[in-house]
């Protein structure tokens, strides 16, 4: 019989399958773990990810948080998780996390910037941070977390930690090398990425994740960014384009895990840590992974036949001017978060420009 790769159409046809499969095992997993001694749990919670099931980080990272969070507290907490849209949908879920819909959330912000413009500086903008270390210490020693949290805090959430992914990678049916070649291009994208491309010459569309792959394969688009060079690669952007861009328009992008404020104020400080240290462990692991594997499926990449497109200096620095100009109108937009946080960017490129 020959040997056919899955192509994303066949991941499709298994999410619905995939996901009763990913609920199920995590319950199936705490009944035989705690059956027998007849411990119920003292927080059965319900997350939602943004992510689609038939991906390989859903499971390392989305599924493995539940299963971590359930094992390091000894059946305490139960994180059951739940596919896209499969409780709300998923541009919806700040809001069902705030209202107790959702007891947690795992997402982008980016999907919420209209109603809250910093949660788009969280998830990572172009050419801010250079690697994972710049991340943590910009969120944590520059104290840009504490103004995160404000700003979801107004919205009943706690905003918990980020689950860095390895950049922002282009995709494209067409060469990308000059100022030029950036107009007219129709890329989905979004965030304050989104805001750079547009400056740049680009028309910016969005469209979720399931109907992403269509929309490339149809000329919707002519490019997009998923994450960095695997997880594009996981979406089966390799199917349907020629090229990939470099280098990444950022090293760093963020998901987020989010909890009810309601909720997180009402557990004991022993289980708010356990929630907050078992993120940051997997942040640290997807990062690496995704950065592992995007240099991996990059070789692959162009083994198959695919092409690296490589930016010009002169058009990166370029890029880079109109990324900054995106953060200083966020900041006068957004005076009390988005400007106490561009602030500490400008002092974090003292360090690392």
């Amino acid at each position: 019989m020959e040997n056919k790769e899955m192509t994303r159409r066949d991941v499709l046809k298994l999410s619905a399958a995939a996901g009763l499969t990913a609920v199920a095992g995590s319950l199936a997993g705490t009944t035989s773990s705690f059956a027998q001694s007849g411990k119920q749990p003292k927080f059965k919670l319900r997350m939602q990810c943004h992510w689609p099931i038939g991906v390989g980080y859903y499971k390392f990272a989305f599924v493995e948080y539940c299963d971590r969070v359930r094992q390091a507290t000894n059946g305490d907490v139960v994180i059951t998780p739940y596919a896209p849209d499969s409780i709300v949908p998923t541009k919806d879920t700040l809001e069902a996390c705030g209202s107790g819909l959702l007891d947690m959330n795992w997402c982008w912000g980016a999907y919420w910037q209209g109603k809250m413009p910093v949660a788009s500086l969280f998830c990572g903008h172009t050419f801010v941070w250079e690697d994972l270390s710049a991340m943590y210490w910009n969120s944590y020693m520059q104290d840009c977390m504490s103004i995160y949290r404000a700003a979801y805090k107004e919205h009943g959430v706690h905003l918990l930690v980020p689950i860095g992914i390895d950049g922002i990678t282009l995709w494209s049916k067409k060469p990308v090398r000059t100022m030029n070649d950036f107009k007219g291009l129709k890329v989905r994208s979004t965030g304050l990425p989104a805001e750079t491309l547009k400056k740049a010459g680009c028309t910016p569309v969005f469209f979720p994740g399931s109907e992403l792959y269509q929309a490339l394969q149809s000329g919707v688009c002519d490019a997009a960014h998923w994450g960095a060079v695997y997880t594009g690669a996981e979406m089966k952007f390799n199917e349907i384009t020629k090229y990939i861009i470099q280098p990444d328009l950022a090293r760093v992008s963020n998901a987020e895990i989010s909890v009810n404020k309601k909720l997180w104020d009402k557990m004991p400080k022993d289980i708010q840590r356990i929630l907050e240290d078992c993120g940051m462990a997997i942040n640290y692991e997807c990062y690496a992974r995704c950065d592992y594997l995007s240099k991996v499926g990059l070789k692959k990449f162009v083994a198959a036949g695919g092409q690296v497109s490589q930016i010009e200096p002169a058009a990166v620095k370029q890029l880079q001017k109109f990324s900054d100009q995106v953060l200083d109108e966020y900041a006068k937009k957004d005076p009390k978060y988005c400007g106490p946080v561009v602030k500490k960017y400008r002092e974090m490129f003292d360090l690392v420009r």
